[in-house]
């Protein structure tokens, strides 16, 4: 059986068998990985699946570490097992290990985390005006539908982000932050990406393309925005770079500042205002807009004499 799985050559087959195959992967693999860790989860807490339906602020110590152990286990087992076993039958056979994660220079990661921090002012805005947006009349019931679903999600990341001490807050930042970072880049543009570029011969299209499953994924719709533009800067990051480290380094900035800023007491003072004049509202997000445009063409020219040796799709 072990033979049979080292000699399944994924990298040979067609991009669509290759998104079929990854699929039953992630499908087979994660579920039967996450019932196998998520028993022993039942067994020290003593606590119910259930529980992530009804966020509460009335949970005990013991709720919370259980849904932050359900978390963990579920970033574990459905995103970075079967995303570490895909890139592996992916490789050739001239690749001694995975080639999308080589070793970016220091001064690209500084470029990236400047980056990502200019990303905040967009994504907050554009989160705004997404949470703003409303269905037509007669798909009232989708739309309270939805609201409900996002109160409940935002319920569910308030309690998990809540802090008391300083380690927690450090558990919570790989829960929310190091763990998603690597298994979601990993498997959406990692694999995903990867797979979509084959597809469609267009780099531009597999970034698009995967930005909007990755949005849609997390069933947040409300915020479909903003992350669909998180998606298109993680994407164009791997894009022209060829290392799977810079998006994963902006998706742990864009998880991690607001869980270390709500420890901190950073946000408490800090209100938005999106009542301003349309063209205020544009001044104001000019800077990091031309900042973000900037860096992401600095990796553009930077690769585009050598892309076809540097873009890890072919």
């Amino acid at each position: 059986m072990s033979d049979n799985f080292r000699n399944l050559r994924l990298f040979e087959y067609s991009p669509l068998l290759q998104i079929l195959v990854s699929l039953v992967i992630i499908l087979g693999v994660g579920f039967v990985l996450l019932v196998i860790l998520l028993i022993p989860g039942f067994l020290l807490f003593g606590a119910d699946i259930s529980l992530i339906a009804t966020p509460s602020s009335a949970f005990g110590s013991n709720e919370l570490t259980f849904l932050r152990y359900m978390v963990i286990v579920q970033d574990i087992a459905i995103f970075i097992v079967p995303a570490v076993i895909i890139l592996y039958l992916m490789k050739t056979e001239n690749n001694a290990a995975i080639p999308d994660l080589k070793t970016p220079h220091l001064k690209e990661i500084l470029l990236v985390i400047m980056l990502a921090f200019f990303l905040f002012p967009i994504t907050n805005f554009t989160g705004q005006l997404n949470s703003e947006m409303h269905l037509p009349d007669w798909m009232s019931g989708l739309e309270k539908w939805m609201i409900e679903k996002e109160d409940k999600a935002d319920s569910l990341i308030d309690l998990l982000i809540s802090s008391n001490t300083f380690w927690v807050m450090l558990l919570n930042i790989v829960m929310i932050a190091v763990l998603p970072a690597i298994g979601e880049e990993l498997i959406f543009r990692g694999v995903f990406q990867k797979i979509f570029y084959k597809l469609f011969r267009s780099g531009h299209s597999a970034v698009w393309f995967t930005a909007i499953i990755f949005s849609a994924v997390h069933f947040q719709f409300l915020g479909f925005i903003p992350r669909f533009i998180l998606g298109l800067v993680f994407g164009y990051l791997y894009l022209w770079s060829g290392t799977l480290w810079l998006p994963i380094i902006a998706h742990f900035i864009n998880n991690a500042v607001p869980v270390a800023g709500t420890y901190f007491h950073v946000f408490d003072n800090v209100s938005y205002s999106y009542n301003l004049p349309w063209w205020k509202e544009l001044a104001e997000l000019s800077i990091p807009i031309f900042v973000c445009l900037v860096i992401l063409g600095y990796f553009r020219h930077k690769y585009k004499i050598d892309n076809e040796a540097n873009v890890p799709y072919k």
